[in-house]
């Protein structure tokens, strides 16, 4: 298989935060960053892989017009405990109010990649499973104030403070919790004849 240097094309993360850029920073993906502008919506009923891949693809479809030739990549990502979704909660009340909910339990993460290039499309997700430790209440808070998860769906960062949340986690690429699967964005470049090695 002939593959063609990733890095003479332009990429654009429909994106702009951190934690995902230096996903693709890691991987040595040179990129620029920008906001999408897709209103995500409710989780209302079917398939959650289904919604959230959606969800990443009409993220990336929001910027496409004006970045008709670059690769764009964008990346959406729910919490899920039994059937209540975590959204991102904006706010410390609501990050510590999220924690409390999962203290001591198991649940699910699912994060999708999407990834457009002239006519082609591509849509994957990932599964990861995390047991939270049982926590204090204070615990709890410090955490939060520590940091400031609030921007994060189900209140942590698993890439800083947030690994001591948890005493077991299983899940194929760790990126996949930090909320942009490298594993699965790689897979599909790879695909369409790009290495990021090369």
């Amino acid at each position: 298989m002939s593959l063609k240097q990733l890095q003479l094309e332009e990429i654009v993360l429909a994106s702009e935060a951190t934690w995902r850029s230096d996903i693709l920073n890691q991987l040595g993906i040179s990129h620029r960053c920008q906001s999408h502008r897709y209103e995500e919506p409710i989780y209302t009923g079917g398939s959650l892989p289904d919604f959230v891949k959606q969800t990443a693809l009409e993220k990336a479809r929001s910027i496409q017009n004006e970045n008709r030739s670059a690769i764009i990549i964008s990346a959406d990502q729910l919490i899920c405990l039994e059937r209540e979704i975590f959204y991102k909660p904006g706010t410390r009340e609501k990050a510590v109010v999220q924690l409390q909910k999962l203290n001591g339990k198991t649940h699910q993460l699912i994060c999708a990649v999407a990834v457009l290039f002239n006519q082609k499309m591509a849509v994957q997700h990932e599964l990861a499973t995390l047991t939270m430790r049982q926590l204090t209440l204070a615990e709890i808070r410090n955490y939060v104030d520590r940091d400031q998860p609030w921007g994060c769906a189900g209140s942590y960062r698993i890439e800083s403070l947030g690994a001591s949340l948890f005493e077991a986690v299983s899940v194929k690429d760790p990126t996949t919790i930090i909320g942009l699967p490298g594993n699965l964005l790689l897979n599909i470049l790879r695909e369409w004849g790009f290495s990021n090695l090369l």
